[in-house]
């Protein structure tokens, strides 16, 4: 045989070898019979799958054909034992999978399956089947976003060879977290965010000494994090992210640990971040963002985790000086450091962050930073945001911006910054999407080509008091803007009609401008319109209830008139704020809330209006409603006691309006329980002020100087893959210190009564002392009569008092001395009598307090009156001889005040306390009481 003779068949040896190594197994017919049938159970649908790498994979499953073909293990997305031919994993993620799983699928014959993929399918929001625990052999299970609900079978526990565990993103729920944790030892891999398991974290957790990915994200968990979670010896990411009632601290790291990344981000941990965090040197993310933490950044974090490509500190109390350190951390890519209590700094001795090359994104939003925007920055040439808004910077906008080729966001809103800007120049950069440059100092400058300014990439556009006095002409159809802000200019001329086919537009903010002409109806994906303190006319047409998915619609302070459609009241799902005072609105209020899907308003507000009729029964459905202002109307009504069951109202203004008829009493317990502010002034409501409900006001009880905050509603939009928050304040206008005074912003802690200017009758309850959180009482210009309730000197947050022009009697109480806080005190107009108090506020009053008071004076001492002496009391029932004899004691005293002191001594020596009991028996007293 020759040589070549030889070497062809030691060739075809090997392919023979090769071919007989690789040779696909068989697989087991009755595990293919089951796969086919665990198919047939399925639809293939498109949406079911989000991956853009998704394709139908059981399309390769079938019987017919070749005999490659009717091979299972040759099919897609199954693996079989090399040597048994068993059916042993299964990858159907991302295959368009629609339906659903029960216990009795053949999927469950696989006796053998070590691996089970199935995430990013659509299963319809059924169960887990009980039967996954047959599947004792599993090492790895993804169910990952399959669209499962319901709890997580106990079942799951009982696959103790588990190594790979991923539930996350269904709508699913878990009671068992413990015993889950106790079975599988061996987890290296758990994933169950999004799992609402609404428990305190299990300590077992952290026996897990193999686990190396633990995430927890928004589970409802609560309680402290075990600390020793942190010194698993294997942990490399650990995420707890939106737990917002998971608290815990930060352990001291006094070695070595492989951790990556950690995310502890809207949760309330807090305390300092320790200096020994810099022995986490294989630290590459670090998101701790809307905690509790406070104390200095360390020194360290900047010298050691060199590795660090996100950090994230924001929305926390950190203070001090952000350290120079961090020019180090040369790999960032992701700096955040907004909203934090950091030192007042020079933006120039933060120039190093121009050396921090990889740097994509820049947040150092209300850091307390001054002076101008650093040149240095020009060298971060990958930089796609940059925000700096809401600090004290200077100088002009610089146009070196302009170079950055990969800016996206641009955010530097509320600061100094000004000069002339050639707005065009930013408008048509090739990949800006957001420019935000509201509330500075600067003048924006338009070229004659205004008009040919594309606004190619931009979605995102907030020129608020930016001096603009013309509706940009670079606006038209053609944009794609989503979100436009040009409130607090001085824009004159009508509202482009162009504005209604704007079809990507979400939000229009054109507050508080010189806007004529009628009010134009923008497009159906208008979220947010908002063109308050204008000057428009007209009416507002019944197309604006083609807007289906709005949030807030504000038209207030303009000269709109005729009626309000009544489709307004139930044309939107989503309508949560609607302002249209100071208008010229006729007619009767819409029928808010007659319908489900029109109840979720949370703010309504139709004052100073000429608006008639009745107040809708309906509003008595708005479970959500906050604030309600109907005053300086023409409304004709009783009291609507049915706004009393809305379990969230704050906020009642009725005044000005035609109120009439007493306020009887709530037949419920729990009427207006969040109420904190009530004004019904300038009605003709009539009979004895409503003691029931003022002792229902237990949000009025309550004296929480914490509360701080003010009542607003948050909103928040995703544009452009972040989300932008707007805020919608409160504001009203009260009666404080005798003074119309206009509230922006209402603080939860300011509670105030008015019921000023009616015709109210009778006393003045004493448990108004119980409303101990009121800061406003007015009762004035009412025909009450008695005295005014000692009871008062319990407010001692009381800040304005006004009791004037009533019928009152008697002397001012000197428990009033101890009200620190009051600063208007009004008594005037009564037939109030005695001292007038003296020391503490009283001596802050002028005399025009206590004017046409006739029988009041100033003289008098500091201290308070003594008690009166007891009042006696006679009746005609059966009684104890304790009270006859207390009772004749004081007869004697009497007698010897009226006959001499010697005769009363006499009397009380030789009279019979029995014989004058019986005297007085005989005269048909039988009980003398105190």
């Amino acid at each position: 045989m020759g040589l070549s003779s030889c070497l062809i068949l030691l060739i075809n040896l090997i392919i023979l070898a090769a071919s007989f190594c690789y040779m696909q197994p068989i697989c087991h017919e009755n595990e293919g019979s089951a796969l086919l049938s665990f198919k047939g159970s399925f639809s293939i649908l498109k949406s079911a799958s989000h991956s853009p790498y998704a394709y139908p994979k059981l399309a390769s499953w079938t019987n017919n054909g070749a005999e490659s073909n009717r091979n299972c293990c040759s099919w897609d997305g199954v693996e079989c034992d090399e040597d048994t031919g068993h059916v042993i994993g299964l990858d159907l993620s991302s295959s368009f999978l629609f339906g659903s799983i029960n216990s009795t699928s053949n999927l469950f014959h696989l006796y053998r399956l070590q691996s089970l993929n199935l995430a990013d399918n659509d299963f319809n929001y059924s169960h887990i089947p009980t039967s996954i625990g047959r599947l004792s052999s599993l090492t790895y299970l993804n169910l990952y976003n399959c669209s499962f609900s319901g709890q997580i079978p106990l079942e799951i526990s009982q696959l103790t060879s588990l190594l790979y565990l991923d539930l996350s993103s269904n709508k699913l729920e878990m009671t068992h977290l413990r015993s889950l944790v106790h079975n599988l030892s061996s987890l290296q891999h758990l994933n169950l965010s999004y799992v609402k398991i609404n428990s305190v974290v299990p300590k077992s957790l952290s026996n897990l000494s193999s686990l190396m990915f633990l995430d927890l994200t928004d589970c409802g968990l609560r309680g402290d994090f075990p600390i020793d979670i942190f010194q698993l010896p294997n942990l490399e990411f650990l995420n707890v992210r939106f737990n917002q009632e998971l608290s815990g601290r930060l352990p001291e790291f006094n070695s070595w640990r492989p951790l990556k990344t950690l995310r502890l981000g809207d949760t309330r941990f807090y305390g300092e971040l320790p200096s020994s965090i810099a022995n986490l040197d294989a630290l590459t993310e670090l998101r701790i963002q809307g905690c509790n933490f406070s104390g200095s950044i360390p020194f360290s974090l900047g010298n050691n985790l060199t590795r660090l490509t996100y950090l994230d500190l924001a929305n926390n109390s950190f203070h001090g000086q952000i350290p120079s350190s961090m020019q180090n951390l040369t790999h960032l890519r992701f700096l955040q450091l907004r909203n934090n209590e950091f030192s007042s700094q020079n933006l120039s001795t933060l120039s190093w962050i121009g050396k921090l090359p990889r740097l994509f994104h820049l947040d150092l939003v209300k850091t307390k930073l001054s002076s101008s925007i650093p040149s240095s920055f020009s060298n971060l040439t990958k930089l796609s945001t940059f925000r700096l808004a809401y600090n004290q910077l200077t100088g002009s906008v610089p146009l070196w911006l302009l170079n950055l080729t990969q800016l996206t966001d641009l955010y530097l809103s509320k600061n100094h910054l000004s000069g002339a800007l050639e707005l065009e120049k930013f408008i048509n950069h090739s990949t800006l999407s957001t420019l935000r440059l509201s509330y500075n100092d600067l003048s924006l400058v338009f070229s004659e080509t205004n008009s040919k300014v594309t606004l190619r990439q931009l979605r995102f556009l907030e020129l608020a008091s930016c001096n603009l006095t013309m509706f940009p002409e670079f606006l038209n159809p053609k944009n794609k803007l989503e979100v436009l802000d040009l409130s607090y200019n001085s824009i004159r001329g009508t509202i482009p009609r162009q504005l209604e086919t704007w079809s990507n537009i979400q939000v229009i903010q054109l507050r508080s401008n010189m806007l004529q002409g009628s009010l134009p109806i923008p497009p159906p994906s208008t979220t947010v319109y908002r063109v308050s303190g204008n000057s428009l006319t007209g009416e507002i047409s019944p197309s604006i209830c083609n807007l289906h998915s709005l949030y807030s619609l504000e038209l207030s302070n303009n000269n709109l008139s005729g009626k309000l459609p009544p489709c307004l009241a139930n044309s939107s799902n989503s309508l949560t704020a609607l302002k249209l005072q100071n208008n010229n609105l006729q007619g009767s209020i819409p029928n808010f809330c007659s319908t489900e899907g029109s109840r979720s308003i949370r703010l309504i507000d139709l004052s100073s209006n000429k608006l008639e009729g009745q107040v809708p029964r309906s509003l008595a459905k708005c479970k959500m409603l906050e604030f309600l202002d109907l005053g300086n109307n023409l409304i004709k009504d009783i009291f609507p006691y049915w706004l009393g069951t809305l379990p969230l109202l704050k906020v009642v203004v009725l005044k000005v309006n035609k109120f009439h008829g007493p306020i009887t009493d709530a037949e419920r317990d729990d009427s207006f329980p969040e109420l904190i502010i009530i004004d019904l002034s300038y009605n003709h409501f009539s009979g004895r002020l409503p003691s029931r409900y003022l002792h229902n006001f237990n949000a009025m009880k309550v004296v929480d100087s914490s509360k701080l905050s003010y009542i607003q509603l948050n909103k928040s939009f995703d544009v452009q893959n972040y989300k932008v928050l707007l805020n919608f304040g409160f504001s009203i206008t009260i009666t404080n210190k005798g003074v119309q005074t206009k509230y922006t912003k209402i603080q939860e802690m300011l509670a105030a009564i008015d019921l000023s200017s009616n015709e109210f009758v009778g006393d003045i309850p004493e448990l108004i002392g119980e409303l101990k959180g009121l800061k406003l009482l007015n009762l004035s210009n009412n025909n009450l009569t008695g005295q005014i309730p000692t009871s008062l000197g319990e407010l001692t947050e009381l800040e304005a008092l006004d009791l004037s022009q009533n019928k009152l009697t008697g002397d001012i109480p000197w428990q009033l001395r101890k009200l620190d806080f009051l600063s208007f005190f009004n008594v005037s107009n009564n037939h109030l009598s005695g001292t007038i108090p003296q020391g503490g506020q009283f001596d802050t009053f002028s005399s025009t307090s206590f004017d046409h008071n006739f029988g009041l004076s100033r003289k008098g001492s500091l201290e308070p009156p003594p008690p009166p002496p007891p009042r006696l009391a006679v009746d005609n029932d059966e009684g104890s001889n304790q009270f006859v004899d207390e009772v004749l004691r004081w007869v004697i005293v009497v007698a010897g005040y009226g006959v001499g002191l010697f005769i009363g001594v006499v009397m009380g020596q030789f009279v019979p306390i029995n014989k004058l009991r019986r005297v007085l028996n005989s005269l048909g007293i039988r009980r003398l009481r105190f």
